[in-house]
């Protein structure tokens, strides 16, 4: 015969509650000593072990707090010590919507894994549009995924009332980005007076960031009366890629044949002012590759005809090529082992021979390049020892000439490159998720939400109707 459960958990909590009772008491039993702010707390080292995974480890290596009778706990204020050392002993501890992120932040610290799944069941049932975000923030740093889940469901539902919270202010651009995906979409005029005030707040620093915001809001749904509202906001009218955008919608909005009409069957040549639709090419250029380094061959999609070009002058393979109007141009890449700085182009118009330009400020192999206007933009790579670059180059093609941007925020190769308007995005590379996006007018690089998948290496990335494509992956 064997004592029943109840009976063995009786046992367990008669032992706890003497201990506890020691450790208040008589302490005939302790052996450490705790102090934080000058109080102390009798303690024995075997149940904090047991209970802490932190006091496990003080108390089991070789670190003076194993010797030392008398243990500092500098970062946990002696009030919520004396919680913690209860919840130990006792399992009880009062928690509450004014003490909870303390709690929480306590039993992170002292690693208790019971009481932060406590704080997380506690947080889980307090979520509301008025402390979402300062819950959401917790909940990433304490990796309290359900949380996460919870606050976003939380945005999505009040996304005005959210946007009017203080704590949203206070948001990293990172975060703002992640939020206004949180929304439903039927709140893009609350989501551009969000993004208003949260650049009004700073605008020193978040004013260049305006763009790359403005650029995520659906205008197409706003009513004509907001988007009136829209084109006297300072911070659109003083940038000519936001205007450009509002005028965009505008016009093809204004192109939508309303309820009831019967859109125009006369051919586009006939309209006054209208210019016929030009025939646009759908081909592409493979430049170089690993075998086949120095040839250059055009595929036109429409006819699925390949074309052989003229070989380059020099093999190259990891090389970057882009195409300003008829000039494709090839940068960079490995020759025989060699990273090069070298640089040529080819006149697809006039099916000549690719001719040598000059060199780059750097060897780049592996790096990245796009288009704005009549620069060309090169950036990141390998140099000859295989170290990662951040370095970033501008060709003024009308020029002739080279200058260099300022670096990226990180070392990049093999990253996928591409321009919108008037900004370049750098996504992903070699064991890298992160993405990153430059105002050319600016200068300045600023991180951007990573990719969600681990297969960044060495993919290519396109742009249509505004979004990003990537394709591919070395493997």
């Amino acid at each position: 015969m064997r004592p029943t459960p109840e009976e063995r958990s009786l046992h367990k909590e008669k032992i706890m509650d003497y201990l506890n009772f020691d450790r208040k008491g008589p302490k005939r039993h302790c052996n450490k000593t705790l102090t934080s702010d000058g109080k102390n707390f009798s303690v024995h080292d075997c149940i904090l072990g047991a209970a802490s995974d932190y006091f496990k480890t003080m108390f089991s290596v070789e670190m003076k707090e194993k010797y030392d009778e008398v243990v500092s706990v500098e970062n946990v204020p002696p009030e919520r010590l004396e919680n913690i050392l209860e919840f130990i002993y006792s399992g009880d501890i009062e928690v509450t919507e004014e003490n909870m992120l303390e709690v929480l932040e306590d039993s992170e610290y002292t690693q208790i894994e019971g009481l932060k799944s406590f704080c997380n069941r506690f947080i889980l049932q307090v979520v509301s549009a008025d402390n979402c975000l300062k819950l959401r923030a917790y909940a990433k740093r304490y990796n309290l995924d359900d949380v996460v889940d919870r606050t976003d469901q939380s945005i999505k539902e009040n996304f005005a009332s959210v946007m009017k919270n203080k704590d949203f202010m206070q948001l990293d651009v990172g975060d703002m980005t992640n939020i206004i995906k949180q929304r439903n979409k039927d709140q893009e005029e609350a989501v551009f007076s969000g993004i208003v005030q949260w650049v009004n707040y700073n605008p020193l620093q978040r004013e260049e960031l305006f763009v790359n915001l403005f650029s995520q809001i659906d205008l197409s749904s706003m009513s004509s009366g907001f988007l009136a509202e829209v084109s006297t906001e300072s911070l659109v009218r003083s940038n000519l890629v936001c205007a450009n955008m509002l005028v965009d919608n505008l016009v093809k909005s204004s192109r939508q044949p309303t309820a009831g009409e019967i859109p125009s069957s006369e051919p586009a040549s006939s309209q006054s002012n209208i210019a016929a639709p030009q025939e646009i090419k759908e081909e592409f250029v493979v430049v170089g590759g690993k075998g086949s380094d120095r040839d250059c061959v055009k595929y036109d999609v429409t006819t699925k005809r390949h074309q052989r070009l003229p070989k380059l002058n020099k093999p190259r393979w990891g090389s970057t090529s882009v195409k300003v109007g008829d000039i494709l141009n090839a940068f960079g890449g490995n020759d025989n082992g060699a990273a090069m700085k070298s640089c040529e182009m080819l006149n697809l118009a006039t099916s000549g021979q690719w001719e040598m330009l000059g060199d780059m400020l750097v060897v780049r192999c592996w790096g990245a390049s796009a288009v704005i206007g009549n620069n060309i933009y090169v950036t990141g790579g390998q140099n000859n020892n295989s170290e990662e670059l951040s370095s970033c180059e501008v060709y003024h093609v009308n020029g002739n000439e080279r200058s260099r941007i300022h670096d990226m925020i990180n070392k990049r190769s093999r990253h996928g490159m591409c321009s919108i308007r008037n900004s370049l995005y750098c996504v992903g590379g070699a064991d890298d998720k992160s993405c990153e996006h430059l105002d050319v007018r600016s200068g300045k690089w600023n991180l951007i939400p990573p990719m969600k998948h681990e297969e960044t290496d060495g993919f290519s990335c396109v742009t249509l109707n505004r979004k990003i494509y990537v394709t591919g992956n070395h493997s």
